[in-house]
């Protein structure tokens, strides 16, 4: 990422140095070439499960009844009959581009695909059924994590008018300044992307995602989350796409908890009602320095972690606790020094903790002035993301693979399982 931004000042430069020279208008630099589909042609794809494959960009992790969803980065989903965590059986992988978030109610299924978003009947797991699309609801931005892109390179701009990026190649790209009047931001980019990178519980024959999730149901509404804006649709029957709620401050996370929903910010934490679900509005927020932000929230605390990182571009690494008892005015009780924390979930009065190479931490809460203190147990040597605490199993994402551990005996957490990543 900090190697983008250096080479777009440099080809500013070598376009000012070129348009200065009234012999020499033309200029030839290497780029990522983007490889497109047009879009009658990507929205007529069938959709069909499948067979099982090797799990490589672990995203999203979500739990449906005895079904364990995993995102594989901006490729589809990988669906596992997770019945008993001790051996989750893999029923196969569902190619979806471009998708990164996932919900479930009363067996559909919910995806965002680039910029539509797609639902289906997953009533029988191993057969999911496509049921619909809503056209051009979100502004997709991840194009460096599509296929082919070489992070050393600038980017040859996204036309929109070609259709939809699948994928990515390096070449020789001319560019005739003399004859070009656009503006030279959209002659080539450099990428700046979005955010990261306890599990909500969800309501109304929902499932449960992560800390770090984008898509969140409460009641028979599903609320999506982007940048600056929220996303409200109706599900109770079919997909009505009712409204889009503006934002006070760049988000990244959603979480829903008794009427209210909860947003992890780059600067903060805000509070929105949902006393009217179809337009959610502002409460309060709490700020913080710019960082990195999930939150999970249980009764009338909040939990929230800071992270530094490529993206975060943070400074501090730190987990806080929130003082909701006026949720007009959040205010912090308690904030402490990580490693370099990720997602994060609650049950009763243990805390599950993603603390990036130190791996995961299981906390006693009890004591809110003194959670690193009582730390109950830690798995080190992997770099975990994001956790759903889910029967008394956790579930565990991390670049290693999912991982999933019983901690009925807190005393004695077990590992079950690993569902490896393969390069």
């Amino acid at each position: 990422m900090h190697r983008l931004k250096f080479f777009f000042p440099t080809l500013l430069l070598l376009l000012t140095v070129a348009t200065g020279c009234s012999d020499k208008t033309v200029q030839v630099f290497n780029a990522n070439q983007p490889v497109y589909q047009d879009l009658t042609t990507w929205r007529a794809t069938t959709f069909a499960l499948a067979a099982p494959t090797a799990l490589q960009h672990p995203g999203k992790i979500y739990i449906y009844n005895n079904l364990l969803i995993v995102n594989e980065l901006l490729k589809g989903v990988h669906i596992y009959d997770n019945a008993n965590p001790s051996a989750p059986v893999d029923l196969g992988f569902l190619p979806v581009h471009a998708n990164m978030d996932i919900a479930v109610r009363n067996n559909v299924m919910y995806l965002d695909s680039y910029t539509d978003l797609l639902s289906f009947d997953i009533s029988d797991p191993r057969n999911p059924r496509f049921l619909t699309r809503i056209n051009d609801v979100f502004t997709f931005d991840r194009f460096y994590q599509l296929p082919g892109f070489d992070e050393n390179l600038p980017l040859v701009a996204h036309d929109p008018t070609k259709g939809v990026i699948m994928s990515w190649i390096q070449g020789e790209t001319t560019v005739d300044l003399y004859r070009y009047s656009g503006p030279r931001e959209d002659l080539i980019s450099s990428f700046s992307g979005g955010g990261n990178p306890t599990g909500s519980v969800l309501q109304g024959g929902s499932g449960t995602g992560g800390s770090t999730a984008r898509f969140t149901i409460y009641d028979h509404y599903l609320y999506t989350l982007e940048s600056w804006q929220l996303g409200v649709f109706d599900i109770a029957d079919g997909m009505v796409h009712t409204s889009d709620v503006g934002l006070f401050q760049n988000s990244e996370t959603l979480f829903p908890q008794d009427g209210y929903l909860y947003m992890g910010t780059t600067t903060g934490m805000s509070i929105y009602s949902l006393s009217n679900p179809t337009t959610p509005t502002f409460v309060s927020s709490f700020s913080h320095i710019t960082s990195c932000d999930p939150v999970a929230v249980q009764g009338d605390k909040a939990f929230v972690t800071l992270s530094t990182g490529r993206t975060c571009q943070g400074t501090v690494n730190s987990l806080m606790v929130i003082d909701l008892s006026n949720i007009a005015a959040p205010s912090l009780m308690y904030e402490f020094p990580m490693t370099n924390p990720k997602g994060l979930g609650l049950d009763g009065n243990t805390l599950f903790l993603c603390d990036g190479a130190d791996g995961l931490k299981v906390f006693d809460k009890t004591d809110l002035s003194a959670i690193p203190n009582n730390l109950i147990s830690q798995f080190g040597n992997i770099f975990s993301a994001d956790v759903i605490p889910y029967n008394q199993v956790l579930i565990m994402t991390s670049a290693e693979g999912i991982y999933q551990y019983s901690y009925a005996d807190l005393n004695n957490i077990v590992q079950l399982s690993q569902i490896p990543v393969v390069h």
